[in-house]
């Protein structure tokens, strides 16, 4: 069996690494919560909409490829890509993190390779700004004694 593998890994070679920057980004800063968050308070769900012009999709659904390739390395659960029905330039990427704490590790393992797939989406990127990060924290039934509470007083801008 050994060497029948030696033989196969001729035919097919491992791919090569020495050309992708595996070095972190250290970009991630972790934004300012308005919810009184434990490291363990979870799951967190994460949805990125993108506003994407029609001749730009196969090079969206290819990057978007990449990104779930990503995403899911670092820990996403349930990724999906969603197209609105009413607005079909409006695109919504969206996966689940278990916990707060695995959210910021998940942010905070992107290599400067990965952050090329990111440039290039923010290319085709049609909105203003940005993409728009939703980041929720997920209940099914919540009690109010259960609830997470607000952070202090909060002034609306």
């Amino acid at each position: 069996v050994l060497l029948v593998g030696a033989v196969i890994g001729f035919w097919f070679k491992a791919p090569e690494f020495g050309s992708v920057d595996l070095d972190p980004v250290n970009r991630f800063r972790e934004p300012a919560l308005r919810l009184d968050l434990r490291g363990r308070s979870g799951p967190i769900m994460v949805m990125v909409d993108y506003r994407i012009d029609q001749k730009d999709v196969p090079e969206f659904l290819r990057l978007m490829q990449l990104r779930r390739n990503i995403r899911r390395r670092d820990g996403a659960r349930n990724w999906a890509l969603l197209r609105d029905l009413e607005h079909p330039d409006l695109w919504s990427e969206s996966y689940h993190i278990a916990t707060w704490d695995e959210y910021v590790r998940h942010n905070l393992r992107r290599t400067k390779s990965d952050a090329e797939v990111t440039v290039l989406l923010r290319e085709l990127h049609r909105g203003e700004g940005d993409p728009v990060v939703h980041r929720m924290i997920e209940r099914h039934s919540v009690t109010p004694q259960d609830d997470v509470p607000l952070l202090g007083k909060i002034e609306v801008p």
